[in-house]
């Protein structure tokens, strides 16, 4: 019988008061039950980033986002270049003026016995309606059923991307009166065992599966929120593969033996800059302070030194590789220049004071740079690095850490802050994913506080609007460039720092593993466990 364990009251729960709930790793390799000896078990243990789960309301989603345990599957997938493939739908199209119509794929049902149709899809989709429709804008009564293997979606605004949008694990379909937060029961190759929260879940192979079964016979993700901690289980032999890996950490464990698992750039670092700061966050407001910070960055001894060569200096932030070289080459990003840096602060009034920081009507030149996305500890070293080299330029900054997702999206949602380090995905195949998400003012993360501090509206929004609206793929692309150039170049609301593959590491006897450049694509139904090197 599945066990469904965990605290539900609040979405970060103190590590200190679960450690009477960790349970045993799973054995790495030796004899299975019933085998011969020399077979390999077929359980795989994960390292795992902090558990991020939401285990309350209709959004709550244990074993979708952020760590797809593929107990669940959207309509469409993608593969690393960003393609749409089939996966619980067969085909679509678009209905004009704004409808998209989706066959379904019969004879599947989900891990309970209910079997997959367009009702499940209705009640997947009128639930994401109810926290505001997500990034495909769903909208209440949007989702109509037409028979059982047939639906229609009309999103809440014209929205020609949608499509692109589905293949994000939030959007994947649940069994019909379910919860994630209550019992998670999905279609995926794998079906939940157990959920610890802040300590583990573990997901076992689903026979019934309507694809190729998987190999495996159970994965163990365990949380380990320190990168450090992470490497220690793998040198341990307590986990098997390690996701996203401290890139200081990579040549060590390569001298070692272990297998690096890297994608192509699909991920990036940045700073977003409060533009509409309250409550003494108004210094960012200025346009030239935005833009020297822009210059006082040396990304090539960041990405050498900090990224340990690992990253690359890609200043788009949607990967240049989506939006093509013509598109990408819109943006045209930051050089370093401490002198053009220091120059553009004097211009605006801020002059070096004797202590090296600069002020101005007797306000010195002070910022908070909160550091804490997707946790404090995946940006290593990149704070104190940014705050030495603005530093250079006469920028005191101060590095606030927050110790979980909920807490920096407080402090997010109060405004309280001039500098925010994110590391951030382009995780479904929409090239508008993080332009919009992030930074249109109509707002779909509701009021978590990105379009409060970062929107810079205008021509931003017109470019973003026109890009949902476009069929054509090249034109939606282009209309991308232009936005980001607007973001990036223009009113300096973002200053990218570097795009970074995506760094797995495990041991040899794990076989089959793809990195995807979206940890929310990787797929476990082809990995196995081999005998590895002698």
């Amino acid at each position: 019988m599945t066990a469904f364990k965990g605290s539900w009251s609040g979405r970060v729960v103190a590590l200190g008061l679960l450690g009477a709930f960790i349970l045993p790793a799973c054995a790495v390799g030796g004899e299975s039950d019933g085998g011969s000896p020399d077979a390999v078990e077929q359980k795989l243990v994960v390292g795992a980033d902090e558990d991020g789960y939401t285990t309350e309301g209709a959004e709550a989603d244990v074993g979708q986002y952020p760590l797809n345990a593929n107990i669940f599957e959207s309509l469409v997938r993608m593969d690393e270049s960003y393609e749409i493939e089939p996966a619980l739908a067969t085909s679509w199209e678009f209905v004009a003026p704004n409808t998209w119509r989706f066959k379904l794929r019969e004879g599947v049902t989900f891990h309970d016995g209910t079997p997959f149709d367009a009702e499940a899809v209705k009640y997947t989709f009128d639930r994401v309606a109810k926290t505001g429709g997500g990034t495909p804008g769903f909208a209440k009564n949007g989702t109509k059923v037409i028979d059982d293997y047939t639906v229609e979606v009309t999103p809440q605004f014209d929205n020609r991307r949608l499509l692109e949008q589905l293949v994000h694990p939030s959007y994947s379909i649940i069994a019909p009166g379910s919860s994630p937060g209550k019992k998670p029961i999905g279609t995926g190759p794998f079906s939940l065992v157990e959920y610890e929260r802040q300590q583990q879940i573990v997901v076992e192979r689903y026979d019934d599966y309507w694809g190729e079964p998987a190999q495996l016979d159970e994965i163990t993700f365990r949380f380990l929120p320190d990168p450090n901690a992470r490497r220690l289980a793998l040198e341990a032999g307590e986990v098997d593969l390690v996701l996203d890996v401290a890139r200081e950490a990579i040549p060590d464990l390569e001298s070692k033996g272990f297998v690096i698992a890297e994608s192509q750039p699909g991920a990036y670092s940045a700073m977003y800059l409060n533009i509409s700061g309250q409550k003494g966050y108004t210094i960012l407001q200025d346009s030239d302070v935005r833009h020297a910070i822009g210059n006082a960055i040396d990304r090539d001894t960041l990405i050498d030194g900090i990224f340990e060569g690992l990253a690359t200096d890609e200043q788009t932030m949607v990967p240049s590789r989506l939006l093509g070289d013509a598109n990408a080459s819109k943006v045209e990003g930051y050089s370093f220049d401490s002198a053009a840096a220091a120059q553009l602060l004097e211009d605006a009034g801020w002059t070096m004071g004797s202590d090296g920081v600069r002020e101005k009507d007797g306000e010195p030149l002070r910022l908070q740079l909160i550091n804490g996305f997707p946790s404090a500890s995946d940006h290593g070293a990149v704070p104190e690095f940014i705050q030495g080299q603005l530093g250079d330029v006469g920028i005191e900054v101060e590095i606030v850490k927050t110790p979980d997702t909920a807490s920096y999206e407080e402090r997010l949602a109060a405004g309280e802050g001039d500098i925010w380090m994110e590391q951030g995905s382009q995780n479904d195949a929409n090239p508008l994913f993080l332009p919009a998400l992030l930074f249109w003012s109509v707002g779909l993360f509701g009021d978590i506080g990105y379009q409060q501090l970062f929107a810079p509206g205008g021509e931003f929004d017109v470019l973003i609007e026109d890009a949902l609206a476009t069929p054509n793929p090249a034109e939606v692309k282009e209309l991308v460039g232009e936005a980001m150039h607007v973001l990036i170049d223009q009113e300096a609301v973002v200053i990218p720092l570097a795009g970074l593959y995506r760094i797995n590491v495990l041991t040899d006897e794990v076989q089959g593993f793809n990195t995807q450049p979206s940890g929310l694509q990787i797929r476990y139904d082809t990995v196995s466990m081999g005998n590895g090197a002698s």
